[in-house]
């Protein structure tokens, strides 16, 4: 005899697999592509604003190291002699052992009397154009 099981569901075929449509792809792209570029555009923006604040910090040491050089020596390097000075000072130990580069490679210049400062010296760096003398120049100066 053959028995009917009333309680068996019948089988059905595997549900077909749906993937994502070339538009759905795209608009993902494009939105990720997006979001992407904002990114970028605050990173570069901090990484300007980051050279800049070092170039600062870099020229007010060099400052320093030209007040430490006066104390020693009486007076201040002119500007022939430049920094290069603290370095291999005509007497006694130099002040600093290398002169640092900003952050585009350039060195900084001194000079006696500073236009910025005009009782003491300018320690300038040339900015991110490389051309001294323009509006983008960075030094021991406040930020204008």
């Amino acid at each position: 005899m053959h028995t009917v099981n009333l309680n068996r569901r019948p089988r059905r075929a595997p549900a077909q697999l749906h993937g994502f449509s070339l538009l759905e792809i795209m608009v993902v792209l494009v939105l990720i592509g997006m979001v992407v570029s904002l990114i970028t555009v605050n990173v570069m923006g901090r990484l300007e604003q980051g050279k800049l604040d070092t170039t600062r910090s870099q020229a007010y040491e060099l400052a320093k190291s030209v007040d430490i050089y006066k104390l020693q020596t009486g007076n201040y390097p002119s500007t022939g002699q430049g920094l290069q000075v603290l370095v291999t000072p005509p007497k006694g130990k130099p002040i600093i052992d290398t002169l640092p580069k900003d952050p585009w490679n350039n060195d900084y210049t001194l000079i006696v009397p500073g236009q910025k400062n005009p009782t003491k010296f300018d320690i300038r760096s040339k900015g991110p154009d490389a051309q001294e003398g323009t509006e983008d120049d960075v030094g021991n100066w406040p930020a204008e």
